[in-house]
């Protein structure tokens, strides 16, 4: 399964997500970003590749963030990435949470992922 399927799929169940930019009315949703670092040399090519992923969960101030944090920590952990660790970058236009983590795709040669 490749990164941008793999996060779809994690994530949809719980909260309105895309990548890069979130366009829907939802107050609560999840955008994510992520990129291509080669690995596993073999052959002067790479044989996988590591996806250093973030997930940006977005709320409302006021809402408790807890149970939709560790919602997607389980979620993306399930779906074959490392557990996430959190930063808040919150701001004054309500709560923004980042989760940090890896993927990888030991499946196929690096860009045809």
């Amino acid at each position: 399964m490749d990164v941008e399927t793999a996060l779809q799929a994690a994530i949809s169940p719980i909260f309105p997500c895309a990548p890069n930019e979130y366009k829907g009315e939802a107050l609560e949703y999840v955008v994510w970003n992520c990129y291509t670092v080669p690995q596993v040399y073999a052959e002067e090519k790479p044989a996988a590749a590591r996806y250093p992923t973030q997930v940006h969960y977005f709320l409302p101030h006021g809402k408790n963030p807890k149970p939709g944090k560790l919602s997607l920590q389980r979620a993306l952990f399930d779906a074959g990435f490392s557990w996430p660790s959190i930063t808040n970058a919150s701001d004054s236009e309500g709560q923004h949470y980042v989760l940090e983590c890896d993927f990888v795709n030991a499946g196929g040669v690096y860009g045809e992922s």
